[in-house]
């Protein structure tokens, strides 16, 4: 089975974080993988995270590599980022550029699509 989740909250939203860890157990359950960021989304994807101190464990550009690492795929909205100032260089490397034909080609393909 293959599933998609699509992340439009910021790093400091518990549905960002549920949502990370929701795919971590999809991948753990041998399920196929793909994490799209769009809307404010696309801010979990910036290379140099500091999460206040009560959160520093939850930085979502660190998570997001142990995801890639354990096989998910990770896409990012090349419009989002660009509408709200983000460069490449800011971008973890481990993400993919991607756009909204490309979401809506993987949402026809998954079997299951998760939106938070």
């Amino acid at each position: 089975m293959s599933s998609i989740i699509i992340i439009n909250e910021p790093p400091s939203s518990s549905k960002t974080w549920n949502a990370l860890r929701i795919a971590a157990a999809l991948l753990g359950n041998d399920e196929q993988l793909e994490v799209f960021f769009m809307n404010d989304g696309v801010f979990n994807i910036l290379e140099n995270q500091k999460p206040p101190k009560e959160i520093e464990g939850q930085a979502t550009c660190s998570k997001i590599k142990d995801l890639v690492n354990i096989g998910a795929k990770v896409f990012y909205c090349s419009q989002c980022v660009e509408t709200r100032g983000i460069t490449e260089a800011q971008i973890a490397s481990v993400v993919e550029k991607s756009n909204l034909i490309e979401l809506a080609k993987k949402i026809q393909m998954s079997s299951k699509v998760v939106s938070m």
